[in-house]
């Protein structure tokens, strides 16, 4: 346990004691107060949802008259999680319980007994185990099955995540730095709301990816993102709390729920990244007015065409229609596209954009 989630656990026992702590309740008051919090479920920094007893409560609050909040982190081991005596053991117990799922600690510990003469605990070889992620029932758990979702509507839910790109300027060089694509997805027309290169990645990134998406498309009702540190911030839940967006952050080690922005960073992958890579890139400038051409033109779906019934294309709620009669031919065989009027978040330089294709002095192509 490191020195963070200590301390995160010393302020969670305080906010759970805070109401007993009160200095003006009477003994009676408090042991009411005691049972009423002892009754009741606490989330635990860890994630889970963990009741105390009496005895807990009344020992954190005897701890914090004592020496205040310091006193209620939690003590160290230094062997916390390690195998103490005979470590080479616990390969032999893992080989076992993998070799047969169904195998109990008790027969583990038993086939370890006799095997070497070493008398081990049964409840050591189950904690070791499960510290290890080898308990019977991840093992044994069938995979899960996950229905298909879709907002209702345009604007009801945006999904965000942060893609890690390529070196820029690139070929790696001396200077060069990673470019980070911060996306915004609509999850029911599968438009890109927003989507930009950076060179670094933090909250600050977010917020302005966020107001040119805002900008352009409107206000959502509601924001997924995972827990990484762009997105899990009290910037952020201020900014959507004042704006009347609901954020929500996924489930940790649980990308099922972004599947379409899982697809539309594949997406960018291989139709967008690999031809920018081959073409090479001299900015994060350049990577961004590329970008922004490739997802404005008519027909690009990172993350997947909506049909009607029939199985001929519709237009998509939301989505930017192509200019009337095509992008409009440039010198040099580079097709163009206007910047509609009215947009006044259109990432890059106003007036048009080029096209991701490829030209006839040899440009990437799309």
């Amino acid at each position: 346990m490191d020195e963070k989630m200590r301390q995160e656990i010393a302020l969670h026992r305080w906010a759970v004691i805070a109401e007993a702590a009160n200095t003006r309740l009477t003994s009676s008051e408090r042991g009411s107060v005691v049972r009423a919090i002892a009754a009741r479920p606490h989330a635990h920094p860890d994630g889970t949802m963990r009741r105390y007893s009496r005895g807990t409560i009344d020992r954190w609050l005897r701890a914090w008259r004592a020496s205040g909040v310091d006193a209620l982190r939690p003590s160290p081991r230094s062997d916390t999680g390690k195998v103490r005596a005979m470590p080479e053991l616990f390969g032999e117990a893992a080989a076992l319980r993998l070799e047969l799922p169904g195998r109990s600690a008790a027969q583990i510990a038993s086939i370890l007994y006799h095997r070497h003469g070493v008398r081990v605990a049964e409840r050591t070889v189950s904690g070791q185990l499960r510290r290890a992620g080898l308990h019977r029932a991840a093992l044994k758990a069938a995979p899960k099955a996950y229905g298909r979702y879709e907002a209702e509507r345009a604007n009801e839910r945006w999904v965000t995540d942060v893609l890690v790109g390529p070196w820029v300027p690139y070929p790696k060089r001396d200077g060069s730095a990673r470019a980070r694509l911060f996306l915004i997805v609509d999850d029911h027309s599968r438009l890109l709301a927003g989507g930009r290169f950076y060179d670094r990645e933090n909250a600050r990134i977010c917020q302005e990816l966020l107001r040119r998406a805002i900008t352009r498309r409107g206000v959502p009702e509601i924001l997924y993102a995972d827990n990484g540190a762009p997105f899990a911030n009290a910037w952020l839940a201020r900014t959507c709390a004042v704006l009347g967006i609901r954020l929500i952050h996924s489930k940790p080690y649980s990308p099922q729920g972004r599947g379409k922005q899982e697809r539309a960073n594949r997406y960018i992958r291989e139709a967008f990244l690999a031809e920018a890579v081959h073409h090479g890139i001299e900015s994060l400038d350049q990577l961004n007015d590329w970008f922004a051409a490739q997802s404005e033109q008519a027909g690009c779906r990172p993350a997947g065409a909506r049909r009607d019934r029939a199985g001929a294309g519709r237009p998509v709620p939301g989505r930017r229609a192509a200019p009337p009669g095509g992008p409009r031919p440039a010198a040099g065989g580079v097709p163009l596209v206007s910047d509609p009027a009215g947009d006044p978040g259109r990432d890059g330089p106003a007036g048009r954009q080029l096209l991701f294709c490829r030209s006839r002095s040899g440009g990437p192509a799309c």
